[in-house]
């Protein structure tokens, strides 16, 4: 099964830059869609980031004892 890189590879050998172009003129309407790139990258790295520092989750009760966030996730994560 090919990877995402080699069948991109493909696509560029196998057409000509105005097809390319053609084709990625198409995908404009979905530029509005759900998260930019850069927003995707930096929520995945903070993410990432609190996943590492489980303390950040951790809260006291009234009764002082320790208790975790339930797991669950608000967003796309």
């Amino acid at each position: 099964m090919n990877t995402i890189l080699e069948k991109l590879k493909l696509y560029i050998r196998s057409n000509s830059r105005k097809k390319i172009e053609e084709d990625w003129e198409k995908t404009e309407k979905y530029d509005k869609i759900g998260p930019t790139v850069d927003d995707f990258i930096d929520n995945s790295h903070l993410f990432c980031k609190l996943q590492a520092n489980d303390s950040l989750w951790k809260f006291k009760s009234l009764n002082n004892k320790e208790t975790k966030n339930p797991k669950f996730a608000s967003d796309f994560f």
